[in-house]
């Protein structure tokens, strides 16, 4: 839940939306918000939540299952679905790692050059592959505006930040460079950490092109106490990102789009912090290769997309082994907008993995609009999730991966409406099915109990859910701001298999803020969350920033669980209590 900037705006007659979320097509942005469950978070947005992190932002996103282990790494799943069934992007490519969906969220991407975040919820296969089962995350980078940025901040747990960011132009040249630094002593013993990260950026027009270039890095050293098992252990992780690509203005009929990217992150985990030369895991994963996309403004507002992908995945691992798969996939999009109250999108993928052979990928949406101010909409699609390398290859006494492993399959189900009331007044709700199959787990036959745990397609489940939001501009100028999830699953494992994990997502999540701008400079904003987890009590968590600004200067600060509420993270041991945050910021420029 994130308190909107306003809801004054009035759903217009024709089925378009003001907010374009990328994400959810390759044909017609400005229609998908339509026809999907879609959330967009600004970066004046933001700047008015109590966070840190990109992780601490989707923490207030509506159907947004966030489990931190510290602000150094967290793990991402939408509506009730594993870490390992998202999809995380940054300027529309691929960032989700292949080795272990734990290392999605290690971006190398600053806070203060994030232009929105935008959330699909529910199947995105159809478009984007492998993963894109719950949702996808998407970040855009900012393009536009100029001046310089500076930000340092101080808090609880010696916590510290900086960061620094520039951007503007040089001829037809632009610019955008930024970096960060943060460090702490964490909240418990095996939660300090030390992270860094910097990015450059730059866009030129030629021609009816813009090319974009841009290349990034981060580093994250951290404890890592408690996160894989009883044991004080420490990680260090490095991410390096690059991509290029060229791009056609969005009226243009017809345009052939190219972009090339490259992934590589190194990951070192030591079991025993004081013990470097006893157990350690060293991995590096490398992805590159690139994909052309081709978009058609065809006549009685039919838009179509089509296009193909090729990468490689390479794994370098003493333990896991040195690999190289290569996969590919063809799709084609076509959306139909401003015909007479209805609009639809439709679309089909095939991807091709030279380890599990193909996968077939539909999706269809619709949206219907009855009156003026209702939106009607409905939606349906198959997804997958790709093995990743650890459950392939990861061997140990007592776990031994399996290199034959299918893909996991689903399809998914969603109705949804939405009301523009009154000037100022909104209402939304969805509910949604999703039948999981061949759910990858680690398992061993029941009648043997002394055999190691291996990976296989064991699993099914069943998930429904129904969602809520609502925003209101009161009384009093408070922009007050409301969401609610609810999860209901079943699983099945196959007969005579014990299962070791167990689906543990968020079944209740009720957030509830408030936003009050003073005079033009004090900015109040309050968050409220209840939450309950599977087979855990739920909590209460209170969070609030107020921010002073006066010309090129801004002073905020943050409290976190303001209540001090006591309850447990993702390793079952205590999630942080109070914290205070305070922090200056300067800016120039737009």
């Amino acid at each position: 839940m994130i308190v909107p900037a306003a809801a004054r705006a009035q759903e217009p007659a024709v089925p378009l939306d003001t907010v374009q979320v990328t994400a959810a097509s390759r044909a017609a942005a400005e229609l998908v918000t339509a026809t999907r469950g879609t959330e967009v978070i600004t970066a004046a947005q933001i700047r008015t939540l109590p966070a840190r992190t990109v992780a601490e932002v989707l923490e207030w996103a509506m159907g947004v299952d966030v489990t931190p282990r510290s602000p150094a790494l967290a793990d991402i799943a939408i509506r009730g679905g594993s870490f390992e069934q998202v999809l995380v992007m940054v300027d529309g490519v691929r960032a989700s790692d292949a080795q272990t969906g734990h290392f999605d969220m290690n971006l190398a991407v600053p806070l203060d050059q994030i232009e929105r975040i935008e959330i699909v919820r529910g199947p995105s296969s159809a478009l984007y592959g492998a993963d894109a089962v719950g949702g996808v995350i998407h970040i855009v980078t900012r393009r536009e505006g100029g001046g310089v940025r500076a930000r340092t901040e101080a808090g609880t747990w010696d916590t510290r930040t900086a960061a620094l960011s520039w951007a503007g132009t040089a001829g037809r040249v632009r610019a955008d460079v930024g970096g960060e630094y943060a460090r702490s002593d964490g909240h418990r013993s095996g939660t300090d950490y030390e992270m860094g990260s910097g990015r450059a950026a730059l866009s030129a027009p030629v021609g009816k092109w813009t090319i974009r270039a841009d290349g990034a890095h981060a580093a994250r050293d951290f404890g890592a106490e408690g996160f894989y098992g009883a044991f004080p252990s420490f990680e260090r992780t490095r991410t390096t990102t690059a991509s290029l690509g060229m791009r056609r203005a969005p009226e243009v009929v017809f345009a052939i789009e190219p972009t090339v990217s490259f992934r590589r992150h190194g990951d070192d985990y030591l079991l025993r912090r004081n013990e470097p030369e006893g157990y350690r895991n060293q991995h590096t994963n490398l992805r590159w290769g690139g994909e052309l996309m081709g978009r058609w403004r065809a006549p009685a507002g039919v838009r179509l997309a089509g296009g193909g992908e090729w990468y490689s995945d390479e794994l370098r691992s003493a333990r896991l082994g040195d690999r190289a798969e290569q996969h590919a996939a063809g799709l084609v999009e076509a959306a139909l907008g401003q015909v007479g109250r209805v609009a639809a999108t439709a679309g089909a993928r095939a991807d091709w993995h030279e380890r599990y052979g193909s996968v077939w990928s539909p999706s269809a949406a619709l949206a219907w609009w009855p009156a003026h101010g209702i939106r009607v909409r409905a939606s349906a699609g198959r997804a997958f999730r790709a093995p990743t390398w650890t459950e392939r290859y990861y061997q140990d006494p007592a776990n031994i991966g399996s290199p034959d492993l299918k893909p996991e399959q689903s399809w998914s189900a969603e109705v949804g409406a939405n009301a523009f009331v009154a000037r100022g007044l909104r209402f939304g709700a969805a509910a949604f099915v999703r039948q999981a199959d061949q759910l990858i787990d680690w398992a061993k036959p029941a009648s043997s109990p002394d055999e190691p745990w291996r990976t296989r397609n064991v699993q099914d489940a069943r998930f429904r859910g129904v969602e809520a939001e609502a925003a209101w501009d009161g009384p009093l100028d408070v922009v007050w701001s409301a969401t609610g999830s609810w999860l209901s699953f079943s699983t099945g494992a196959a007969e005579g298999f014990v299962s070791k994990s167990a689906l543990r997502p968020i079944v209740e999540n009720v957030s509830v803020g408030a936003r009050r701008v003073f005079a033009d400079r004090l900015t109040l904003s309050v968050l409220g969350r209840h939450a309950r987890r599977t087979g855990e009590d739920a909590y209460l968590r209170l969070d609030a920033r107020a921010a002073y600004r006066i010309r090129g200067v801004r002073l905020y600060a943050d409290l976190q669980n303001a209540a001090d509420e006591q309850y447990a993270d993702i390793t079952r041991l205590s999630a942080p209590g109070r914290a205070l945050f305070v922090g200056l910021e300067w800016s120039s420029g737009r």
